[in-house]
Protein backbone atom coordinates (compact mmCIF):
# COMPACT_ATOMS: atom_id res chain seq x y z
CA UNK A 1 0.00 0.00 0.00
CA UNK A 2 1.44 3.38 -1.06
CA UNK A 3 0.99 6.09 1.54
CA UNK A 4 0.19 9.47 0.00
CA UNK A 5 2.60 12.31 0.68
CA UNK A 6 1.05 15.24 2.52
CA UNK A 7 2.27 18.67 1.50
CA UNK A 8 1.31 21.61 3.71
CA UNK A 9 1.39 24.60 1.37
CA UNK A 10 3.28 27.63 2.59
CA UNK A 11 3.37 31.22 1.38
CA UNK A 12 5.44 34.32 2.02
CA UNK A 13 2.35 36.52 1.63
CA UNK A 14 1.51 38.84 4.54
CA UNK A 15 -1.50 36.89 5.79
CA UNK A 16 -2.48 39.30 8.64
CA UNK A 17 -2.40 42.24 6.21
CA UNK A 18 -4.45 40.34 3.61
CA UNK A 19 -7.02 39.40 6.25
CA UNK A 20 -7.28 42.98 7.51
CA UNK A 21 -7.45 44.54 4.05
CA UNK A 22 -10.12 42.14 2.80
CA UNK A 23 -11.92 41.85 6.16
CA UNK A 24 -11.75 38.07 6.09
CA UNK A 25 -10.47 35.44 8.57
CA UNK A 26 -6.71 34.74 8.38
CA UNK A 27 -7.35 31.11 7.44
CA UNK A 28 -9.35 32.24 4.39
CA UNK A 29 -6.58 34.69 3.48
CA UNK A 30 -4.08 31.82 3.66
CA UNK A 31 -6.24 29.72 1.34
CA UNK A 32 -6.32 32.56 -1.18
CA UNK A 33 -2.56 33.06 -1.00
CA UNK A 34 -1.99 29.32 -1.48
CA UNK A 35 -3.95 29.59 -4.73
CA UNK A 36 -1.79 32.45 -5.99
CA UNK A 37 -4.31 35.17 -5.14
CA UNK A 38 -2.24 37.80 -3.38
CA UNK A 39 -3.44 41.24 -4.42
CA UNK A 40 -6.53 43.13 -3.36
CA UNK A 41 -7.98 43.33 -6.87
CA UNK A 42 -7.47 39.65 -7.72
CA UNK A 43 -8.90 38.65 -4.34
CA UNK A 44 -12.01 40.78 -4.82
CA UNK A 45 -12.55 39.35 -8.30
CA UNK A 46 -12.14 35.83 -6.95
CA UNK A 47 -14.41 36.31 -3.94
CA UNK A 48 -17.09 38.18 -5.90
CA UNK A 49 -17.11 36.66 -9.40
CA UNK A 50 -19.26 38.89 -11.57
CA UNK A 51 -20.08 38.96 -15.28
CA UNK A 52 -18.75 42.53 -15.36
CA UNK A 53 -15.26 41.07 -14.84
CA UNK A 54 -15.39 39.06 -18.07
CA UNK A 55 -13.28 39.99 -21.08
CA UNK A 56 -14.38 41.37 -24.44
CA UNK A 57 -14.84 38.36 -26.72
CA UNK A 58 -14.09 40.48 -29.79
CA UNK A 59 -10.44 40.26 -28.74
CA UNK A 60 -10.49 36.64 -29.92
CA UNK A 61 -8.96 36.09 -33.32
CA UNK A 62 -11.65 35.66 -36.02
CA UNK A 63 -14.55 36.34 -33.63
CA UNK A 64 -15.69 39.28 -35.75
CA UNK A 65 -15.51 37.12 -38.90
CA UNK A 66 -17.52 34.35 -37.28
CA UNK A 67 -20.21 36.79 -36.15
CA UNK A 68 -20.46 38.36 -39.62
CA UNK A 69 -20.68 35.00 -41.40
CA UNK A 70 -23.40 33.73 -39.08
CA UNK A 71 -25.43 36.93 -39.40
CA UNK A 72 -25.36 36.67 -43.19
CA UNK A 73 -26.50 33.03 -43.09
CA UNK A 74 -29.32 33.87 -40.67
CA UNK A 75 -30.48 36.83 -42.75
CA UNK A 76 -30.42 34.89 -46.05
CA UNK A 77 -32.08 31.80 -44.50
CA UNK A 78 -29.23 29.51 -45.50
CA UNK A 79 -29.21 26.13 -43.83
CA UNK A 80 -26.82 26.15 -40.86
CA UNK A 81 -25.59 22.97 -39.17
CA UNK A 82 -24.02 23.02 -35.73
CA UNK A 83 -21.52 20.14 -35.56
CA UNK A 84 -20.77 19.16 -31.97
CA UNK A 85 -19.25 16.37 -29.96
CA UNK A 86 -20.57 13.51 -27.84
CA UNK A 87 -19.36 14.61 -24.40
CA UNK A 88 -20.94 17.11 -21.99
CA UNK A 89 -18.95 20.03 -23.38
CA UNK A 90 -19.83 19.15 -26.96
CA UNK A 91 -23.51 18.61 -26.13
CA UNK A 92 -24.01 21.83 -24.16
CA UNK A 93 -22.11 24.00 -26.64
CA UNK A 94 -24.23 22.50 -29.44
CA UNK A 95 -27.39 23.33 -27.51
CA UNK A 96 -26.29 26.93 -26.84
CA UNK A 97 -25.44 27.60 -30.48
CA UNK A 98 -28.52 25.79 -31.82
CA UNK A 99 -30.86 27.75 -29.56
CA UNK A 100 -29.05 31.01 -30.31
CA UNK A 101 -29.39 30.58 -34.07
CA UNK A 102 -32.98 29.35 -33.85
CA UNK A 103 -34.03 32.25 -31.61
CA UNK A 104 -32.46 34.73 -34.02
CA UNK A 105 -34.50 33.30 -36.89
CA UNK A 106 -31.92 31.07 -38.51
CA UNK A 107 -32.59 27.80 -40.32
CA UNK A 108 -30.59 25.43 -38.15
CA UNK A 109 -30.00 21.75 -37.51
CA UNK A 110 -27.33 19.92 -35.51
CA UNK A 111 -25.08 16.94 -36.04
CA UNK A 112 -23.33 14.86 -33.39
CA UNK A 113 -20.98 12.12 -34.67
CA UNK A 114 -21.59 8.57 -33.49
CA UNK A 115 -18.68 7.65 -31.21
CA UNK A 116 -18.00 4.11 -32.42
CA UNK A 117 -18.75 4.49 -36.13
CA UNK A 118 -17.43 8.01 -36.75
CA UNK A 119 -15.15 8.87 -33.84
CA UNK A 120 -14.32 12.34 -32.60
CA UNK A 121 -14.70 15.47 -34.71
CA UNK A 122 -15.44 16.08 -38.35
CA UNK A 123 -15.22 13.17 -40.78
CA UNK A 124 -15.42 13.11 -44.56
CA UNK A 125 -18.56 10.98 -44.66
CA UNK A 126 -20.43 13.43 -42.43
CA UNK A 127 -19.24 16.37 -44.52
CA UNK A 128 -20.63 14.70 -47.66
CA UNK A 129 -23.97 14.01 -45.97
CA UNK A 130 -24.26 17.58 -44.75
CA UNK A 131 -23.48 18.94 -48.21
CA UNK A 132 -26.15 16.69 -49.71
CA UNK A 133 -28.65 17.90 -47.10
CA UNK A 134 -28.16 21.49 -48.24
CA UNK A 135 -25.95 22.81 -45.44
CA UNK A 136 -24.37 26.12 -46.46
CA UNK A 137 -22.76 27.11 -43.15
CA UNK A 138 -21.05 24.46 -41.03
CA UNK A 139 -20.46 25.65 -37.46
CA UNK A 140 -18.26 23.27 -35.46
CA UNK A 141 -18.04 23.46 -31.68
CA UNK A 142 -15.66 21.55 -29.41
CA UNK A 143 -13.88 20.28 -32.51
CA UNK A 144 -12.51 21.45 -35.85
CA UNK A 145 -9.12 22.93 -35.07
CA UNK A 146 -7.37 19.80 -36.36
CA UNK A 147 -9.80 18.88 -39.17
CA UNK A 148 -7.63 19.88 -42.14
CA UNK A 149 -8.85 17.45 -44.80
CA UNK A 150 -12.48 17.58 -43.68
CA UNK A 151 -12.70 21.38 -43.74
CA UNK A 152 -10.92 21.51 -47.09
CA UNK A 153 -13.50 19.07 -48.45
CA UNK A 154 -16.39 21.10 -47.02
CA UNK A 155 -15.01 24.19 -48.71
CA UNK A 156 -14.68 22.30 -52.00
CA UNK A 157 -18.34 21.39 -51.72
CA UNK A 158 -19.30 25.04 -51.31
CA UNK A 159 -19.84 25.07 -47.53
CA UNK A 160 -18.73 28.02 -45.41
CA UNK A 161 -16.99 26.76 -42.25
CA UNK A 162 -16.82 28.44 -38.86
CA UNK A 163 -14.84 26.68 -36.11
CA UNK A 164 -15.37 27.28 -32.39
CA UNK A 165 -12.85 25.12 -30.53
CA UNK A 166 -10.71 25.17 -27.40
CA UNK A 167 -8.26 22.36 -28.12
CA UNK A 168 -4.59 22.84 -28.88
CA UNK A 169 -4.02 23.68 -32.55
CA UNK A 170 -1.69 21.48 -34.51
CA UNK A 171 1.75 22.70 -35.38
CA UNK A 172 4.67 22.18 -37.69
CA UNK A 173 8.33 22.48 -36.80
CA UNK A 174 10.63 24.63 -38.89
CA UNK A 175 14.23 23.74 -39.61
CA UNK A 176 15.25 25.08 -36.19
CA UNK A 177 12.67 23.03 -34.29
CA UNK A 178 10.41 26.03 -33.62
CA UNK A 179 6.74 25.12 -33.51
CA UNK A 180 4.39 27.12 -35.72
CA UNK A 181 0.59 26.84 -35.50
CA UNK A 182 -0.95 24.97 -38.40
CA UNK A 183 -4.62 25.85 -38.83
CA UNK A 184 -7.20 24.28 -41.17
CA UNK A 185 -8.66 26.45 -43.97
CA UNK A 186 -11.85 27.50 -42.16
CA UNK A 187 -13.50 30.80 -43.08
CA UNK A 188 -13.32 31.74 -39.39
CA UNK A 189 -11.52 29.85 -36.64
CA UNK A 190 -12.13 30.95 -33.05
CA UNK A 191 -9.81 29.27 -30.57
CA UNK A 192 -8.15 31.19 -27.71
CA UNK A 193 -5.22 28.78 -27.90
CA UNK A 194 -4.25 30.09 -31.32
CA UNK A 195 -0.78 31.59 -31.07
CA UNK A 196 -2.03 34.78 -32.73
CA UNK A 197 -5.07 35.19 -30.45
CA UNK A 198 -4.81 38.16 -28.08
CA UNK A 199 -7.62 37.06 -25.79
CA UNK A 200 -6.26 37.19 -22.22
CA UNK A 201 -7.90 33.99 -20.94
CA UNK A 202 -6.97 30.82 -22.80
CA UNK A 203 -8.77 28.14 -20.78
CA UNK A 204 -12.43 28.40 -21.74
CA UNK A 205 -14.11 25.12 -22.69
CA UNK A 206 -16.41 24.89 -25.73
CA UNK A 207 -19.49 25.65 -23.59
CA UNK A 208 -17.79 28.79 -22.29
CA UNK A 209 -16.83 29.80 -25.82
CA UNK A 210 -20.40 29.24 -27.02
CA UNK A 211 -21.63 31.49 -24.19
CA UNK A 212 -19.13 34.19 -25.21
CA UNK A 213 -20.15 33.83 -28.85
CA UNK A 214 -23.83 34.23 -27.97
CA UNK A 215 -23.02 37.32 -25.92
CA UNK A 216 -21.03 38.76 -28.82
CA UNK A 217 -23.81 38.00 -31.28
CA UNK A 218 -26.36 39.99 -29.29
CA UNK A 219 -23.88 42.84 -28.90
CA UNK A 220 -23.40 42.94 -32.67
CA UNK A 221 -27.19 43.22 -33.06
CA UNK A 222 -27.34 45.96 -30.43
CA UNK A 223 -29.82 43.87 -28.45
CA UNK A 224 -29.97 42.81 -24.78
CA UNK A 225 -28.45 39.40 -24.12
CA UNK A 226 -31.65 37.33 -24.24
CA UNK A 227 -31.79 33.96 -22.41
CA UNK A 228 -28.45 34.77 -20.77
CA UNK A 229 -29.28 32.77 -17.64
CA UNK A 230 -29.97 29.58 -19.58
CA UNK A 231 -26.75 29.95 -21.56
CA UNK A 232 -24.82 30.61 -18.33
CA UNK A 233 -26.27 27.48 -16.72
CA UNK A 234 -25.31 25.30 -19.69
CA UNK A 235 -21.84 26.85 -19.86
CA UNK A 236 -21.37 26.19 -16.14
CA UNK A 237 -22.21 22.50 -16.60
CA UNK A 238 -19.72 22.29 -19.48
CA UNK A 239 -17.03 24.12 -17.52
CA UNK A 240 -17.28 21.83 -14.50
CA UNK A 241 -17.61 18.58 -16.46
CA UNK A 242 -14.77 19.36 -18.88
CA UNK A 243 -12.44 19.82 -15.88
CA UNK A 244 -10.93 23.10 -17.04
CA UNK A 245 -9.24 25.42 -14.55
CA UNK A 246 -11.85 27.09 -12.34
CA UNK A 247 -10.16 30.47 -12.52
CA UNK A 248 -10.94 33.80 -14.20
CA UNK A 249 -13.92 33.50 -16.57
CA UNK A 250 -14.39 29.80 -15.87
CA UNK A 251 -14.92 30.57 -12.19
CA UNK A 252 -17.41 33.31 -13.04
CA UNK A 253 -19.41 31.04 -15.34
CA UNK A 254 -19.36 28.11 -12.90
CA UNK A 255 -20.26 30.18 -9.83
CA UNK A 256 -23.02 32.15 -11.55
CA UNK A 257 -24.37 29.11 -13.38
CA UNK A 258 -24.67 27.04 -10.21
CA UNK A 259 -26.51 29.90 -8.49
CA UNK A 260 -28.89 30.27 -11.44
CA UNK A 261 -29.65 26.54 -11.52
CA UNK A 262 -30.11 26.38 -7.74
CA UNK A 263 -32.59 29.25 -7.93
CA UNK A 264 -34.43 27.53 -10.82
CA UNK A 265 -33.87 30.50 -13.11
CA UNK A 266 -32.33 28.78 -16.12
CA UNK A 267 -35.72 27.87 -17.71
CA UNK A 268 -34.44 24.64 -19.27
CA UNK A 269 -37.09 22.01 -18.66
CA UNK A 270 -34.81 19.18 -19.76
CA UNK A 271 -32.18 20.02 -17.16
CA UNK A 272 -34.86 20.33 -14.50
CA UNK A 273 -36.32 16.93 -15.52
CA UNK A 274 -32.91 15.29 -15.20
CA UNK A 275 -32.40 16.86 -11.77
CA UNK A 276 -35.77 15.49 -10.63
CA UNK A 277 -34.94 12.05 -12.00
CA UNK A 278 -31.72 12.07 -9.98
CA UNK A 279 -33.36 13.46 -6.82
CA UNK A 280 -31.37 16.71 -6.70
CA UNK A 281 -33.99 19.22 -7.84
CA UNK A 282 -34.93 20.44 -4.38
CA UNK A 283 -31.52 21.41 -3.01
CA UNK A 284 -28.73 23.83 -3.97
CA UNK A 285 -26.61 22.49 -6.79
CA UNK A 286 -22.84 22.30 -6.37
CA UNK A 287 -19.88 21.23 -8.47
CA UNK A 288 -20.16 17.70 -7.05
CA UNK A 289 -23.75 17.24 -8.25
CA UNK A 290 -22.86 18.60 -11.69
CA UNK A 291 -19.63 16.63 -12.08
CA UNK A 292 -20.72 13.32 -10.57
CA UNK A 293 -24.48 13.15 -11.12
CA UNK A 294 -25.58 15.31 -14.07
CA UNK A 295 -22.42 15.00 -16.17
CA UNK A 296 -22.21 11.19 -16.23
CA UNK A 297 -25.87 10.94 -17.30
CA UNK A 298 -25.28 13.34 -20.21
CA UNK A 299 -22.10 11.50 -21.20
CA UNK A 300 -23.77 8.09 -21.02
CA UNK A 301 -25.78 8.61 -24.21
CA UNK A 302 -22.66 9.27 -26.27
CA UNK A 303 -20.98 6.24 -24.74
CA UNK A 304 -23.73 3.62 -25.15
CA UNK A 305 -26.26 5.06 -27.61
CA UNK A 306 -26.07 8.45 -29.33
CA UNK A 307 -25.33 11.84 -27.80
CA UNK A 308 -28.23 13.29 -29.78
CA UNK A 309 -30.44 12.01 -26.96
CA UNK A 310 -28.72 14.39 -24.55
CA UNK A 311 -29.06 17.27 -27.00
CA UNK A 312 -32.77 16.50 -27.31
CA UNK A 313 -33.11 16.54 -23.52
CA UNK A 314 -31.84 20.12 -23.35
CA UNK A 315 -33.88 21.13 -26.43
CA UNK A 316 -37.12 19.58 -25.12
CA UNK A 317 -40.14 21.89 -25.21
CA UNK A 318 -42.66 19.58 -23.50
CA UNK A 319 -42.55 18.15 -20.00
CA UNK A 320 -43.48 14.71 -21.28
CA UNK A 321 -40.52 14.59 -23.67
CA UNK A 322 -38.14 15.98 -21.04
CA UNK A 323 -39.17 13.37 -18.48
CA UNK A 324 -38.88 10.58 -21.02
CA UNK A 325 -35.38 11.67 -22.06
CA UNK A 326 -34.28 12.13 -18.44
CA UNK A 327 -35.40 8.58 -17.64
CA UNK A 328 -33.47 7.25 -20.63
CA UNK A 329 -30.30 9.09 -19.61
CA UNK A 330 -30.55 7.81 -16.06
CA UNK A 331 -30.97 4.20 -17.18
CA UNK A 332 -28.11 4.43 -19.66
CA UNK A 333 -25.85 5.82 -16.96
CA UNK A 334 -26.64 2.89 -14.69
CA UNK A 335 -25.65 0.55 -17.51
CA UNK A 336 -22.46 2.56 -18.07
CA UNK A 337 -21.58 2.38 -14.38
CA UNK A 338 -21.93 -1.41 -14.35
CA UNK A 339 -19.74 -1.77 -17.44
CA UNK A 340 -17.11 0.56 -15.98
CA UNK A 341 -16.98 -1.24 -12.65
CA UNK A 342 -16.64 -4.63 -14.33
CA UNK A 343 -13.92 -3.45 -16.74
CA UNK A 344 -11.97 -1.57 -14.06
CA UNK A 345 -11.95 -4.50 -11.66
CA UNK A 346 -10.85 -6.89 -14.42
CA UNK A 347 -8.03 -4.55 -15.46
CA UNK A 348 -6.81 -4.07 -11.90
CA UNK A 349 -6.80 -7.81 -11.21
CA UNK A 350 -4.75 -8.48 -14.34
CA UNK A 351 -2.05 -5.91 -13.57
CA UNK A 352 1.38 -7.47 -13.04
CA UNK A 353 3.16 -6.99 -9.72
CA UNK A 354 6.07 -5.26 -11.49
CA UNK A 355 4.44 -2.25 -13.13
CA UNK A 356 5.82 -0.31 -16.08
CA UNK A 357 6.35 3.41 -15.65
CA UNK A 358 3.70 3.98 -18.32
CA UNK A 359 0.97 1.36 -18.47
CA UNK A 360 -0.15 0.48 -22.00
CA UNK A 361 -3.04 -1.95 -21.47
CA UNK A 362 -5.11 -3.84 -24.03
CA UNK A 363 -8.42 -5.60 -23.41
CA UNK A 364 -10.71 -6.43 -26.31
CA UNK A 365 -13.64 -6.81 -23.89
CA UNK A 366 -13.55 -3.16 -22.76
CA UNK A 367 -16.22 -1.09 -24.49
CA UNK A 368 -14.32 1.63 -26.34
CA UNK A 369 -16.66 4.31 -24.98
CA UNK A 370 -15.50 3.70 -21.40
CA UNK A 371 -11.78 3.19 -22.09
CA UNK A 372 -11.00 6.67 -20.79
CA UNK A 373 -12.93 6.14 -17.57
CA UNK A 374 -11.21 2.80 -16.99
CA UNK A 375 -7.80 4.38 -17.66
CA UNK A 376 -8.63 7.08 -15.13
CA UNK A 377 -9.70 4.55 -12.49
CA UNK A 378 -6.48 2.59 -12.88
CA UNK A 379 -4.38 5.78 -12.86
CA UNK A 380 -5.97 6.80 -9.55
CA UNK A 381 -5.18 3.40 -8.04
CA UNK A 382 -1.55 3.04 -9.18
CA UNK A 383 -0.58 6.70 -9.71
CA UNK A 384 0.97 6.10 -13.14
CA UNK A 385 0.13 7.22 -16.68
CA UNK A 386 -2.30 4.72 -18.21
CA UNK A 387 -3.35 4.04 -21.81
CA UNK A 388 -6.36 1.70 -22.13
CA UNK A 389 -6.77 0.15 -25.59
CA UNK A 390 -9.53 -1.98 -27.07
CA UNK A 391 -10.81 -3.16 -30.46
CA UNK A 392 -12.76 -1.11 -32.98
CA UNK A 393 -15.20 -2.26 -35.61
CA UNK A 394 -12.63 -1.36 -38.30
CA UNK A 395 -10.11 -3.92 -37.05
CA UNK A 396 -7.90 -1.31 -35.40
CA UNK A 397 -7.32 -0.63 -31.71
CA UNK A 398 -8.54 2.54 -30.12
CA UNK A 399 -7.93 3.92 -26.68
CA UNK A 400 -7.70 6.73 -24.20
CA UNK A 401 -4.84 7.92 -22.05
CA UNK A 402 -4.88 9.52 -18.61
CA UNK A 403 -1.75 10.96 -17.06
CA UNK A 404 -0.33 12.15 -13.74
CA UNK A 405 1.30 15.45 -12.79
CA UNK A 406 4.80 15.67 -14.20
CA UNK A 407 4.17 13.57 -17.30
CA UNK A 408 2.86 15.28 -20.45
CA UNK A 409 1.05 12.44 -22.19
CA UNK A 410 0.40 14.56 -25.30
CA UNK A 411 4.10 15.28 -25.81
CA UNK A 412 5.01 11.66 -25.12
CA UNK A 413 2.53 10.38 -27.70
CA UNK A 414 3.33 13.13 -30.19
CA UNK A 415 6.90 11.84 -30.29
CA UNK A 416 5.45 8.50 -31.51
CA UNK A 417 2.86 10.00 -33.86
CA UNK A 418 3.92 7.82 -36.80
CA UNK A 419 2.39 4.84 -34.97
CA UNK A 420 -1.15 6.29 -35.02
CA UNK A 421 -3.95 6.63 -37.53
CA UNK A 422 -5.53 9.32 -35.35
CA UNK A 423 -4.27 11.08 -32.27
CA UNK A 424 -5.08 14.15 -30.18
CA UNK A 425 -5.33 15.47 -26.67
CA UNK A 426 -3.50 17.54 -24.09
CA UNK A 427 -0.99 17.11 -21.27
CA UNK A 428 -3.27 15.06 -18.98
CA UNK A 429 -5.46 13.12 -21.43
CA UNK A 430 -5.39 11.90 -25.01
CA UNK A 431 -7.09 9.62 -27.49
CA UNK A 432 -5.54 7.48 -30.22
CA UNK A 433 -6.25 4.90 -32.91
CA UNK A 434 -3.59 2.52 -34.19
CA UNK A 435 -2.76 -0.90 -35.65
CA UNK A 436 -2.73 -3.70 -33.10
CA UNK A 437 0.82 -4.64 -34.12
CA UNK A 438 2.03 -1.29 -32.81
CA UNK A 439 0.89 -1.83 -29.21
CA UNK A 440 4.09 -3.50 -28.04
CA UNK A 441 6.19 -0.96 -29.95
CA UNK A 442 4.37 1.92 -28.27
CA UNK A 443 4.74 0.33 -24.84
CA UNK A 444 8.48 -0.17 -25.28
CA UNK A 445 9.14 3.30 -26.68
CA UNK A 446 7.12 5.16 -24.04
CA UNK A 447 8.80 3.33 -21.18
CA UNK A 448 12.27 3.68 -22.65
CA UNK A 449 11.84 7.44 -23.01
CA UNK A 450 10.02 7.96 -19.67
CA UNK A 451 12.03 9.91 -17.09
CA UNK A 452 9.63 9.36 -14.18
CA UNK A 453 11.10 7.91 -10.99
CA UNK A 454 9.55 6.02 -8.08
CA UNK A 455 9.06 9.31 -6.25
CA UNK A 456 6.72 10.45 -9.03
CA UNK A 457 4.45 7.46 -8.38
CA UNK A 458 3.69 8.54 -4.81
CA UNK A 459 0.38 10.45 -4.77
CA UNK A 460 0.59 13.95 -3.29
CA UNK A 461 -2.21 15.65 -1.36
CA UNK A 462 -1.92 19.39 -0.72
CA UNK A 463 -3.30 21.00 2.43
CA UNK A 464 -3.66 24.64 3.43
CA UNK A 465 -2.25 24.27 6.92
CA UNK A 466 -2.71 22.65 10.30
CA UNK A 467 -6.00 23.06 12.12
CA UNK A 468 -6.84 21.86 15.60
CA UNK A 469 -10.17 20.10 15.32
CA UNK A 470 -11.58 22.19 18.18
CA UNK A 471 -11.30 25.14 15.77
CA UNK A 472 -13.25 23.31 13.04
CA UNK A 473 -16.43 25.30 13.61
CA UNK A 474 -19.66 25.75 11.71
CA UNK A 475 -18.75 29.40 11.15
CA UNK A 476 -15.43 28.44 9.58
CA UNK A 477 -17.07 25.86 7.33
CA UNK A 478 -19.57 28.46 6.12
CA UNK A 479 -16.82 31.03 5.63
CA UNK A 480 -14.81 28.69 3.40
CA UNK A 481 -17.81 28.14 1.12
CA UNK A 482 -17.03 31.51 -0.49
CA UNK A 483 -14.18 29.71 -2.27
CA UNK A 484 -16.59 27.36 -4.07
CA UNK A 485 -16.98 25.87 -6.60
CA UNK A 486 -13.99 23.60 -6.18
CA UNK A 487 -12.24 21.84 -9.00
CA UNK A 488 -9.11 22.01 -11.10
CA UNK A 489 -6.82 24.91 -10.06
CA UNK A 490 -9.17 25.67 -7.15
CA UNK A 491 -9.00 22.64 -4.91
CA UNK A 492 -11.10 22.22 -1.82
CA UNK A 493 -9.38 23.60 1.33
CA UNK A 494 -7.88 20.75 3.32
CA UNK A 495 -6.27 20.81 6.74
CA UNK A 496 -4.05 18.50 8.77
CA UNK A 497 -4.54 17.55 12.40
CA UNK A 498 -2.14 15.28 14.27
CA UNK A 499 -2.52 12.65 16.99
CA UNK A 500 -6.29 13.06 17.12
CA UNK A 501 -8.31 10.71 19.30
CA UNK A 502 -10.95 8.80 17.32
CA UNK A 503 -13.40 6.88 19.50
CA UNK A 504 -15.05 4.98 18.05
CA UNK A 505 -13.99 4.19 14.49
CA UNK A 506 -16.74 2.31 12.67
CA UNK A 507 -17.29 0.58 9.32
CA UNK A 508 -20.67 1.46 7.86
CA UNK A 509 -22.62 1.20 4.63
CA UNK A 510 -24.09 -1.68 2.69
CA UNK A 511 -20.64 -2.76 1.47
CA UNK A 512 -18.85 -1.67 4.66
CA UNK A 513 -16.49 0.59 2.68
CA UNK A 514 -17.22 3.83 4.55
CA UNK A 515 -15.48 4.84 7.77
CA UNK A 516 -17.28 6.87 10.41
CA UNK A 517 -15.31 8.56 13.17
CA UNK A 518 -16.14 10.33 16.38
CA UNK A 519 -13.22 12.65 17.09
CA UNK A 520 -12.55 14.18 20.50
CA UNK A 521 -10.69 17.50 20.73
CA UNK A 522 -8.39 18.48 23.58
CA UNK A 523 -11.15 20.65 25.06
CA UNK A 524 -13.56 17.70 25.12
CA UNK A 525 -15.53 18.78 22.05
CA UNK A 526 -16.65 15.88 19.84
CA UNK A 527 -17.01 16.03 16.06
CA UNK A 528 -18.24 13.49 13.56
CA UNK A 529 -16.06 12.50 10.65
CA UNK A 530 -16.73 10.52 7.50
CA UNK A 531 -14.32 8.89 5.04
CA UNK A 532 -15.37 7.15 1.83
CA UNK A 533 -13.69 4.19 0.12
CA UNK A 534 -10.79 3.99 2.57
CA UNK A 535 -11.76 0.88 4.54
CA UNK A 536 -8.91 -1.09 2.93
CA UNK A 537 -6.45 1.60 4.02
CA UNK A 538 -7.63 1.36 7.61
CA UNK A 539 -7.44 -2.43 7.59
CA UNK A 540 -3.90 -2.34 6.17
CA UNK A 541 -2.79 0.16 8.82
CA UNK A 542 -4.27 -1.89 11.63
CA UNK A 543 -2.72 -5.07 10.27
CA UNK A 544 0.73 -3.47 9.98
CA UNK A 545 0.69 -1.72 13.35
CA UNK A 546 -1.21 -4.09 15.63
CA UNK A 547 -2.06 -7.74 16.06
CA UNK A 548 -3.78 -9.31 13.01
CA UNK A 549 -6.85 -10.07 15.12
CA UNK A 550 -7.44 -6.31 15.52
CA UNK A 551 -7.75 -5.85 11.76
CA UNK A 552 -9.74 -9.06 11.32
CA UNK A 553 -12.16 -8.20 14.10
CA UNK A 554 -12.66 -4.70 12.72
CA UNK A 555 -13.31 -6.05 9.22
CA UNK A 556 -15.82 -8.64 10.45
CA UNK A 557 -17.55 -6.27 12.82
CA UNK A 558 -16.80 -8.38 15.89
CA UNK A 559 -14.44 -5.71 17.25
CA UNK A 560 -16.69 -2.85 18.27
CA UNK A 561 -15.76 0.56 19.59
CA UNK A 562 -12.32 0.63 17.98
CA UNK A 563 -10.35 3.51 19.45
CA UNK A 564 -7.25 4.93 17.77
CA UNK A 565 -5.11 8.00 17.54
CA UNK A 566 -4.71 9.22 13.99
CA UNK A 567 -3.13 11.92 11.91
CA UNK A 568 -5.90 13.11 9.58
CA UNK A 569 -6.23 15.24 6.46
CA UNK A 570 -9.71 16.69 6.19
CA UNK A 571 -12.08 19.21 4.71
CA UNK A 572 -15.05 20.85 6.40
CA UNK A 573 -18.62 20.25 5.33
CA UNK A 574 -22.08 21.06 6.63
CA UNK A 575 -24.08 18.00 7.60
CA UNK A 576 -27.89 18.25 7.67
CA UNK A 577 -29.79 15.35 9.24
CA UNK A 578 -33.29 15.22 10.69
CA UNK A 579 -33.48 18.99 10.76
CA UNK A 580 -30.19 19.35 12.62
CA UNK A 581 -27.22 21.16 11.08
CA UNK A 582 -23.63 20.64 12.19
CA UNK A 583 -20.07 20.77 10.93
CA UNK A 584 -18.53 17.45 9.92
CA UNK A 585 -14.97 16.49 9.02
CA UNK A 586 -14.70 14.85 5.60
CA UNK A 587 -11.52 12.83 6.01
CA UNK A 588 -9.61 12.35 2.74
CA UNK A 589 -6.59 10.55 4.19
CA UNK A 590 -5.26 9.33 7.51
CA UNK A 591 -2.30 7.56 9.02
CA UNK A 592 -1.16 6.31 12.39
CA UNK A 593 1.10 8.61 14.42
CA UNK A 594 4.59 7.45 15.32
CA UNK A 595 3.30 6.49 18.76
CA UNK A 596 1.08 3.48 18.16
CA UNK A 597 -0.36 2.90 21.61
CA UNK A 598 -4.02 3.57 22.42
CA UNK A 599 -5.46 1.46 19.59
CA UNK A 600 -7.75 -1.23 20.91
Amino acid sequence: MTQAKWVIDTTDANIPLMAETLNIPPILARCLANRGIRTRNTAIKFLTPDAAHMHDALQMADMDKAISLLRVSIDTKEKITVYGDYDVDGVTSTVILYKLIQRLGGVVSYYIPQREDEGYGLNLSAVAKLADSGTKLLFTCDNGVSAFAEIAEAKRLGITVVVLDHHEPGFIEDEYGTRINALPPADALVDPKRADCAYPFKLLCAGGLAYKFAQCMYQSLDKPFAHEKEYTALAAIATICDVVDLTDENRILAKRGLAIISANEESNIGLRALMRAKGIAEKPLGAFEVGYIIGPCVNATGRLEHAAFSVELFLATSQETADEMAKMLTELNEERRALTLQASEAALVSLPSDLDKVLVLYDENVHESIAGIVAGRIKERVCRPVIMLTNTSEGLVKGSARSIEGYDIFEALFAQKELFQRFGGHSMAAGLTMEADNISILRERLNTACALTEVDFIPVIHADGELDIQDATYALAMGLKVLEPFGKANREPLFAAYNVLASPVELIGANRTTLRFTFEAANGRKLKGICFNKADTMLALLKDAYAPEVADGFAKGTLRNLTARLDILFGLEINEYNGNTSVQLRVVDFRLPDTKENAT
